[in-house]
This record gives C-alpha cells, structure tokens and sequence, in this order.
C-alpha cells in the first residue's frame, strides 16, 4: 500500500551539534573501519570533534538521529543528505545526521553513537541490509523508536523496527520491465547490470525485474555488479559487448540511473545504439528525464530524492512524538518514464 506522507510537524529552536571528521574516499565501500564518519548538524553550526562524545542536547523538543549510506556516492544519495538537513531546519528539528561513507562497520559503530546520544527516534538507511539488523536490534533495545528509509532491512529485522519509508523497489523493478516487454517483446535476450551486492535495494529491482518477465520467452543472459559506480558499470557493460556481438543481445537492464549512463557510455563508444536497448529500473536524477527524451534510456522508474527524505523525516518526527505508524510499508510513488511520455509526465514539485 502506498501512503504519501504528508504531516508538517513544527518544532522549537534546533540545536547546534557538532561535525566529526570525514574518513573514506567517497567510494562505495570506505577502508576505514573506525567508529568516526562524516557527520552533519541540520540547522546548527559545524565544529570538529567526535561524534561518539558529542553533547546533542538544545532546546528542541526533540533530537532525531540518522545514519545514511554514503552521502557523496552519487547525485541522489547528494540529494538526498542535502533535503533532509534543509526539512530539518524548516521544521526546526534537532537533526544527528551521520554519514559512514559507505562502510558497514562505521554504520553499526554511529548507531551505537546515536544510542548513546539518547535520540528520541533514530532513521537507518543500511549500508548493508543483513549488518543493519543488528542495529536495528540494537536501537530497539534501547527504547528507542526505530525505522530505516529508502532500503530496509532484511526481512528477519523487520521486528525491530517500526515502519520503512521509500520506493518500493520491487515495484519500481516491475514496472521498468513491464515496460521493457512492451518495447522489445517476450521473445528478447538481455543481460542484467545489478547494484552492490547484498544491498537489498539492488536485490529487490532485481527481483521485480524476475516477476514482470516470468512466463514470457525473455532470457537473462548474464547478471553481474556494477558495484554502484558508474565507471565500473560502463566496464561491465564493454565486456558484455565483447561478449556478445551484434544481434545477440536486445536490452540491458540496470540497477538505477546511474549505472544506465555507464552502460550507455560504452554502447555508445562501441556504436551499438541502435542494437542494444537501455532499461533502467530506478532513477533519481530529474535530468536523466532528458535521457530518455533523447532515446538513450527506453524507460525508467521516476524516484525523487527529495520526496524520499522529506518522507522520512516526518514519519520520524511522527514517531519521536509516541505516534504509531499507520501503515508498515509507505511507499513514495515513481511513475515510470519513457520517451512518448516523458514531455507530459506529472512528475510533481517534490524535485
């Protein structure tokens, strides 16, 4: 069921909280495992210090900690950071929000932060959807009303927390290769650029991508990561041009935007434009509208980054103040885009 959160809760002055050193090369995966990341105060000042001992106290009536995944991995991720601290400090919320760039182990330590930080309501987006359960586990341990936003959990966490706010990436994958089948057939031979690996946002698209194709004649040739970079697709996808020549694969299908344009980069190189069709299950940049406009992706499910994290924040405000949920699952709508409807498609203010 889909439920579009809509409440504008309005509190007393934000508090300033403190910045702690950024660790990590901005990747997907940092090679630090330490306990200190990249954090932010919404509506506060920045000094330096470590977030594990910093005082997060104001005049708020309330203090709401996030961990994200990786702020600076790609344009949605950057969007996304960015709305929620400018929503924090339009609703004037005490905002802990904690960045592990990407590593596991830096997640899990930062939750315990906030843990200690006494949050009156604490947001998970996992890094990795197995390792977030025991944070989330962990935050519901200690009283502390919990939820994740934009990725969830595994299925075996979903008792330790309270709502998920986000796509339905299931969806979205579904209806990106519902799409697919009406624009090459149910007799087509594709291969699959997938997300990380065991991120359950890219096992989901995935997922939804297998249920629109069942029962139909298309087969998957190949499947493997991008690893969530966009270089690394544009190497995945030279490969399976290699691999495969002229005639023997209609579409690829990808993870998100992201790894669309890697894949077009190298089909573009190798002039196969006209033979290799583009289908991306996800995106979160309103400019790849302008991607599909010019035929380069053939579809792709419209996800705003910003809808997304303002979303979030008020589903946490709503549970900081006792509220319960009304729904487990609030899925945010992302209307799939193609080029006979990109030029008329509502997609809303929220970008």
């Amino acid at each position: 069921m889909k439920k579009k959160l809509l409440a504008m809760i309005s509190l007393t002055l934000t508090a300033s909280i403190a910045l702690t050193g950024c660790i990590g090369n901005g990747g997907n995966q940092s090679s630090s495992t330490g306990g200190s990341a990249a954090s932010d105060s919404a509506g506060g000042s920045d000094t330096a210090g470590d977030a594990a001992d910093d005082s997060a106290g104001g005049s708020g009536d309330h203090l709401i900690g996030m961990v994200v995944n990786n702020g600076g991995q790609d344009p949605y991720q950057t969007a996304y950071y960015n709305t929620i601290k400018d929503k924090a400090k339009e609703m004037n919320i005490n905002l802990q929000l904690l960045d592990p760039v990407g590593d596991a182990t830096t997640q899990a330590n930062q939750v315990q932060d906030l843990i200690n930080m006494k949050c009156d309501a604490i947001i998970i987006w996992p890094v990795n959807s197995e390792t977030g359960v025991a944070s989330a586990r962990a935050v519901q341990k200690a009283g502390i009303p919990c939820m994740t936003a934009n990725t969830n959990v595994s299925a075996d966490g979903e008792e330790f927390i309270k709502c998920y706010v986000g796509p339905s990436n299931v969806e979205e994958g579904k209806q990106t290769a519902e799409a697919m089948l009406e624009n090459i057939g149910e007799d087509a031979k594709i291969v699959e650029i997938t997300g990380p690996a065991g991120y359950s946002t890219s096992l989901e698209r995935s997922q939804g991508m297998k249920e629109a194709i069942e029962g139909t004649n298309i087969e998957v040739l190949d499947s493997q990561t991008g690893e969530g970079n966009r270089e690394k697709c544009q190497q995945v996808m030279e490969n399976y041009l290699v691999k495969y020549g002229k005639g023997e694969i209609d579409a690829v299908y990808t993870f998100d935007d992201n790894a669309a344009y890697g894949a077009w980069n190298a089909i573009e190189a190798a002039g196969r434009q006209d033979d290799v069709k583009i289908f991306a299950a996800a995106s979160g940049s309103y400019g790849t509208i302008n991607y599909v406009k010019d035929g380069k992706i053939q579809a792709t499910a419209m996800q705003s980054p910003h809808f997304d994290a303002e979303s979030a924040l008020e589903m946490a405000v709503k549970l900081a103040d006792g509220e319960e949920p009304e729904e487990f699952y609030n899925y945010i709508d992302t209307p799939v885009a193609t080029p006979d409807n990109a030029d008329s498609l509502d997609l809303g203010e929220e970008w």
